[in-house]
């Protein structure tokens, strides 16, 4: 009964959205079923995640089945959606996770159709945004198998891709909602639910929230809170700004006992009660952390809670400045935390883990190009043959305003400023095997611009999916075929996957209009680790430039040894960058990502060889070298690390390599040391 109160009045609080409700539950109703997806856009803040809590509850008034996906739960690729769909549906089984992707989708999609065979079905997908890598999938292969009594609702900050429109299936089966900000009324109603009724207060509220239903929830909350204290000594400028928000966050906190725990909570993404004891080393009671989820900045999620972003920043901006020693200390912290919980959890729930350890562990230069506390920049777009003339005039006005440029970006927790100089040349390197023709035959959705204020192009992407259909491209490509041609048949085979399928990423080319620009880099950056999180393999050879090969490095990207090439200029060695994170590979990138932050930590090695065999570190290595006669110097450093017990993937980590290549190196060692093992390698070197 209370949760029913509760919901009711949640209902009351969405106020200006009835036109919206009423167009969900008129197709929600239609037995004509005319549409078969709902898409809600509109930017952060605008109460997109609330209107779907209250679409559910709309569903389930009417006794609806509905299934409720937030992208934030799972790993960005088709077969980890195909596993969230099962758990959902509580019929995921012990050896699903085994199966390979094709059968996921089969399985997942008839368990989906058995429950829409008999009743209708509401899927429902928050912040679809960070669903770029699954949208062609998404569109293509999954939902145009769905029965037609399920009704998809997405929500994201961006309209769907033209790709959608211009589809014929998809055309006119779509209903588009754009979430605008709230009119007067809106707001004056919303008013009157807080109990504020001083039409002069109400007025303020409406011009300080602009109608923004989030800084409209968190004004009201305060004015009703604290409204005499509220206003006084507020210049008109300060409470127009979000930071007069965040100040009066930071009024609700009661002393300073409670400040430390705000410090590690903001430090924290996600965070509960056995989280922040680990932060703090020392035990959290019950009722602190009941005061700390009390806060109004403090929101509860699937993955434990939260503190609001903009209170987040503003106190690690705080705590940076005022104790960098404790600062790094919580972060470190985090990191062991986070790492911990990656090696004690099953496969198949490893990645929000991974993720975690790579947002704590990111160095300087990840900081300055992601920047990770700024809203989510610019959207990116695909875009397709309807925009041939356009694309064409980006690449002429490229070619014709191209100058030398400086890439200056600077990152505030470590004081550190990189200074990058690009030659006119340079700057048109990544431009220089575009070919439009080639690209749109492949028939995906491989590329994606983002738009200046004015509406034109300003950062031009190509992205190209790996499987049979498009491996011609990428054999013929003078940017990938290094790579692909060095592999051997059994190693090619990895990548022959069916064409609705994928077995990585080639980012074929990314350019950009302004390299000074750095909401573009920001931009940029954002888009490229929406991609590395896929749990896939990504293939990407930037122009030979100190930028371009420190942000990949930075990135946690590998080199490929046998794929080097001088395919930009004819002169200058450009190496091939992959980012494999497939099964143990991501163990491997992680150890390197926190090697490459700074923080001294040493992160214990996995206890087990994943060749299976027990090869115990040993000290003397050096003496037992000498015994290998004919062995490369590369080769020399790779028996070296097995004569100390790493794994392939710490082999791979230390030296920067593919796990691939080091299995070369290691079939070329026991060819030239006729031996069949690792054990027997090391008893020779022991010799």
């Amino acid at each position: 009964m209370i949760q029913f109160r509760m919901e009711e009045l949640e209902s009351r609080l969405l106020v200006g959205r009835s036109a919206e409700i009423n167009a969900f539950i008129n197709m929600l109703e239609d037995e004509r079923r005319t549409k078969r997806l709902i898409h809600l856009f509109g930017t952060a803040g605008v109460g997109k995640s609330c209107l779907l809590d209250e679409l559910q509850r709309q569903a389930r008034l009417r006794g609806i089945a509905s299934i409720a996906m937030d992208s934030e739960g799972f790993w960005r690729s088709p077969d980890a959606f195909c596993l969230h769909i099962l758990q959902t549906l509580r019929s995921l089984e012990p050896d699903d996770e085994g199966l390979e992707a094709s059968s996921l989708l089969e399985r997942s999609i008839r368990k989906l159709n058995e429950t829409a065979a008999s009743e209708r079905v509401v899927l429902f997908l928050d912040n679809y945004e960070t669903l770029e890598a699954l949208d062609h999938w998404l569109r293509e292969y999954f939902f145009k198998r769905l029965h037609e009594n399920v009704l998809i609702v997405t929500a994201g900050r961006h309209a769907l891709s033209e790709a959608w429109v211009l589809s014929s299936v998809w055309r006119t089966q779509i209903a588009r909602i754009y979430l605008d900000h709230l009119p007067y009324e809106a707001v004056e109603r919303y008013a009157s639910y807080c109990q504020i009724s001083d039409p002069s207060l109400v007025r303020d509220i409406w011009r300080r929230s602009k109608g923004h239903p989030l800084t409209l929830s968190l004004l009201a909350f305060f004015w009703e809170q604290q409204a005499p204290q509220a206003g006084e000594g507020q210049s008109s400028e300060e409470a127009d700004s979000l930071t007069f928000i965040v100040s009066q966050w930071l009024r609700e906190i009661p002393g300073e006992h409670m400040r430390p725990l705000v410090e590690a909570a903001a430090v924290l993404r996600y965070f509960n009660q056995d989280t922040l004891s680990f932060m703090m080393e020392k035990e959290m009671t019950t009722p602190e952390f009941y005061q700390l989820i009390r806060f109004s900045f403090v929101r509860r999620t699937d993955s434990g809670w939260t503190v609001h972003a903009l209170m987040r920043e503003a106190v690690i901006q705080e705590l940076r400045l005022r104790s960098p020693q404790l600062y790094d200390r919580l972060q470190t912290r985090a990191i062991i935390h986070a790492y911990e919980r990656f090696k004690l959890s099953p496969r198949n729930l490893r990645n929000h883990e991974a993720l975690e350890l790579t947002y704590y562990a990111g160095d300087a230069l990840i900081h300055a190009l992601m920047n990770w506390f700024d809203p989510t920049p610019r959207p990116f777009e695909s875009v397709g043959r309807s925009h041939r003339a356009e694309l064409e005039r980006y690449v002429r006005y490229r070619q014709d305003t191209a100058s030398a440029q400086t890439i200056k970006l600077f990152d505030a927790a470590t004081n550190r400023r990189f200074d990058f100089k690009l030659t006119a040349e340079e700057n048109l390197y990544s431009l220089k095997w575009f070919d439009l023709d080639r690209l749109f035959s492949l028939e995906y959705d491989v590329l994606r611009v983002m738009r200046n204020d004015a509406g034109k192009i300003a950062v031009l992407i190509s992205l190209v999916p790996i499987n049979r259909k498009t491996m011609p491209y990428l054999m013929e490509h003078p940017c990938s075929r290094s790579y692909f041609s060095g592999l051997t048949e059994e190693e090619l085979k990895r990548f022959a996957v069916p064409e609705h399928t994928r077995a990585g990423w080639f980012i074929d080319m990314i350019d950009q209009d302004d390299y000074e620009n750095a909401a573009q880099h920001t931009a940029i950056g954002h888009f490229l680790h929406g991609l590395m999180f896929t749990g896939e393999f990504l293939l990407r050879t930037p122009a030979p430039h100190p930028f371009f090969l420190a942000a990949h490095e930075s990135l946690g990207f590998d080199t490929a040894d046998h794929a080097v090439h001088t395919n930009y200029d004819g002169i200058t060695p450009t190496p091939v960058f992959i980012r494999d994170t497939e099964g143990e590979h991501l163990h491997a990138y992680i150890r390197k990502l926190v090697k490459r932050s700074g923080l001294r930590i040493e992160l214990p090695l996995e206890e087990s060889d994943d060749t299976g065999m027990d090869v115990s570190p040993t000290s003397g290595s050096e003496g037992g070298m000498s015994e290998l006669n004919g062995l490369t110097a590369r080769e020399k450093e790779v028996a070296a690390l097995v004569f100390e017990g790493l794994t392939n993937a710490d082999i791979a980590a230390r030296l920067y390599l593919s796990e691939v290549t080091v299995k070369k190196h290691l079939k070329s060692i026991f060819e030239k040391q006729d031996v069949s093992s690792r054990t027997q390698l090391v008893r020779k070197m022991l010799k």
